[in-house]
């Protein structure tokens, strides 16, 4: 019952847009009862989260031997998820109901952000261990580096970016990761 939850909305999102997503059209798509529905997923929030967030297991990224390519692996893959029609027809209404349902919100920050923060933490250990940076980093920085400018291109600048942009992002994500604070200037920002 559950995939075929989740199969209804990956086959509604792009059909009918996240706004108008209802329960009884996901019910319908799966031939499954509303109420079965209602029992996983208290919103639509909830429901397509669970459907394109959750449980989304992020593949190792490759240590390719250099910080510049361990930072365009992670560009292919940010961009091979924002290219997903369903994940990009969902993303604009999921972001504006996390701010409405904060516990939606702290999942969303606990299983996604935090997968992702973890894999560019651990590129960017291997590029202080091999020497490429000379000392820790601010992860987060690092990481808003590589999803922003993928999210701007695809939602606020309507772009469908060509996968081949994913060495120019890391090159700008590199920057962001070897340069230094201001003197005195201690905070992360």
């Amino acid at each position: 019952m559950d995939d075929a939850i989740r199969d209804a909305v990956r086959a509604l999102v792009p059909e009918v847009g996240y706004a108008a997503l209802t329960m009884d059209a996901v019910a319908a798509k799966a031939r499954v009862g509303k109420a079965a529905i209602y029992r996983r997923h208290a919103s639509r929030g909830e429901l397509v989260f669970s459907a394109l967030v959750h449980g989304r297991e992020p593949q190792p990224l490759p240590d390719t031997g250099t910080l510049s390519g361990d930072l365009t692996e992670l560009a292919n893959v940010v961009l091979a998820v924002f290219s997903d029609p369903v994940v990009a027809a969902a993303t604009p209404g999921l972001l504006a109901d996390l701010k409405q349902q904060p516990d939606i919100a702290a999942r969303f920050q606990e299983t996604f952000i935090a997968q992702e923060r973890k894999q560019v933490t651990e590129l960017l250990d291997r590029a202080v261990a091999r020497g490429e940076l000379a000392g820790p980093t601010d992860p987060a920085l690092v990481h808003a580096a590589v999803l922003g400018t993928v999210f701007a291109r695809v939602f606020l600048l309507a772009e469908h970016p060509d996968p081949a942009i994913a060495p120019r992002i890391a090159a700008m994500a590199a920057t962001v990761a070897t340069a230094q604070p201001p003197p005195g200037n201690h905070r992360n920002t």
